[in-house]
């Protein structure tokens, strides 16, 4: 049974699909995945809202270090540096949502500060 869905082609071998009968659940997947740094970051103590980017940034670095190991062991790359360029670079990839929890953790506390201290931030 094959239910309808949109298939981007982004290479030959590589198909990225989204089955629209499944949205739903990705919308409320993702409203989670946001609202959970949301309400640690609003917290009165400050390390709740740190757990989440550092388990992220332990799970990046357990998967790249390995990889970049493995590279320079097989000898498919001579110099160490070029491996280590290519996982300095993955690295800072998988780490793009360790940046957004990290924002959402930045936004949450300036805003409580700021609450806190009878300041309003202007909406522009």
């Amino acid at each position: 049974m094959h239910l309808p869905g949109i298939s981007i082609d982004i290479y030959p071998n590589f198909c990225f699909s989204i089955n629209l009968m499944d949205m739903p659940v990705t919308l409320l997947a993702f409203a989670g995945i946001i609202a959970l740094p949301i309400a640690l970051s609003r917290r009165d103590k400050w390390l709740p809202g740190l757990i989440l980017p550092t388990l992220w940034l332990i799970w990046t670095l357990a998967l790249t270090v390995p990889q970049v190991v493995s590279l320079i062991e097989e000898g498919h790359y001579i110099w160490f540096t070029g491996a280590t360029e290519l996982g300095m670079a993955a690295l800072a990839m998988e780490n793009v949502p360790n940046l957004v929890l990290l924002a959402i953790y930045a936004v949450c506390h300036l805003l409580r500060r700021n609450f806190s201290q009878g300041f309003v931030l202007p909406l522009c």
